[in-house]
Parts: structure tokens; C-alpha cells; sequence
């Protein structure tokens, strides 16, 4: 296997890694992993708009516009035009929203900590690292991509 294939192997395993913790998270309570997402992304930034929402996801704004009437349906998110542009519409949590995003975010920690605590203290430094180079290479790819369309 070469490393190209190699690294495709990895990134899929990792794939299903999170996928299975962010499911184990999601069922918790009456959304799906997409609107989880929304709700976190919405409380660690109250008011935000759809349109800013959908590029910090990378999913299509009708795609969040569908997910938030469903999470303002269940009660989790409040829509309110904005005050700085009455074309905008923001977003925010309501008190069972941000008690679902609160939770979210401490058995995320937990998990998250579970895991890292796997990896030998060496090489949590490196980890982190690979990481963070990881996610800059998708960043100039993904930056690439959206110049071609």
C-alpha cells in the first residue's frame, strides 16, 4: 500500500471513529448528527447567521435552513431578524437548546478525553500537531475547490 493509500485508509478509519462517537452523542436526544452539529456550532456562537453557519459546516445554506426549522420545530433554536441588517435572520439557543449544547459539550469532553488519554503522553504533542497540519491541508484544498467553481 502506498501512502496515498495509506492515508486514505487512515482519514476513512478516523471517519468512523467520530462518526461513532458523535453518534453515541446525537441519540441521545430527538436530532439527528446534523442538527447536533447546528446546535453546538449555535452555542459557541449566539446570533450567528445561516449563511455564516452554512460555510463553517460546509453544507448548502437551504440544507441549514431545513435543519434549523427543525431544530426551531423541537425547540432548541430561535430565529430573530438581525439588528445590524434586516435581511438577516440570527440564530440563538433556547434555555433547552442551550442545555442540550451544554451537554453536548461535556460528554464530548469526556469522550474526547477518553481517548486522548490512550495516547502516550510523547505523543500527544505530535498528535495534536498532525492534526492541526491535517486540517490546514483540507482548508487550502477545500479554499482551492471553492476558487474552481
Amino acid at each position: 500500500m502506498n501512502k496515498i493509500q495509506q492515508f486514505r485508509e487512515y482519514t476513512r478509519e478516523l471517519e468512523c471513529h467520530l462518526d461513532n462517537i458523535n453518534q453515541t452523542d446525537c441519540c441521545q436526544c430527538s436530532v439527528s448528527k446534523a442538527e447536533c452539529f447546528l446546535v453546538v456550532e449555535i452555542g459557541r456562537k449566539p446570533g450567528i447567521c445561516i449563511k455564516e453557519l452554512a460555510g463553517i459546516l460546509k453544507i448548502d445554506k437551504s440544507g441549514v435552513s431545513r435543519s434549523v426549522e427543525e431544530l426551531v420545530k423541537k425547540g432548541f433554536v430561535t430565529r430573530e431578524p438581525s439588528k445590524t441588517d434586516r435581511r438577516s435572520v440570527v440564530l440563538k439557543l433556547t434555555e433547552s437548546g442551550k442545555a442540550r449544547f451544554e451537554k453536548i459539550e461535556k460528554d464530548m469532553y469526556i469522550e474526547f478525553k477518553k481517548v486522548f488519554s490512550m495516547i502516550g503522553k510523547s505523543d500527544q504533542d505530535k498528535v495534536l500537531e498532525a492534526l492541526r497540519i491535517y486540517n490546514e491541508a483540507c482548508r487550502k484544498v477545500e479554499g482551492r475547490a471553492n476558487k474552481d467553481e
